[in-house]
């Protein structure tokens, strides 16, 4: 979201020309933080579960509620909020994905020494 500015400062022997910059105003500037909320969300959640946890246009979710059991089921994210830049994510493992989680890290970060086995 840019604009032209054409502002040219002189100084001198010395010029400079601002040709480009964010576009002011206090209405666009918290749409440009919107949007840039939406990209982040979208990133963080991909498509189908940020579609998932929205709900459909006709009918949207309620805050911290699915459609039903098995949408929640269905994927890891349970909850997911944010606040300005910053955001909660509530994960919930089974047995069998936390382990494989564990071990997956272990593989691409080994512990010869098993320094760091406290709280596995």
């Amino acid at each position: 979201m840019t604009a032209k500015n054409n502002i040219v400062v002189h100084y001198k022997d010395m010029n400079h020309t601002n040709s480009y910059g964010l576009i002011k105003g206090l209405q666009f500037g918290s749409f440009v933080f919107q949007y840039y909320c939406l990209v982040l969300d979208l990133l963080l959640l991909g498509l189908t579960r940020a579609s998932e946890l929205a709900g459909p246009p006709q009918l949207p979710n309620e805050f911290l509620t699915f459609q039903d059991v098995e949408t929640e089921l269905r994927h890891p994210i349970r909850l997911y909020c944010r606040y300005l830049d910053r955001f909660i994510m509530v994960f919930r493992f089974s047995k069998e994905e936390s382990r494989d989680l564990i071990q997956r890290f272990l593989t691409e970060n080994p512990d010869p020494n098993n320094e760091n086995v406290v709280g596995y």
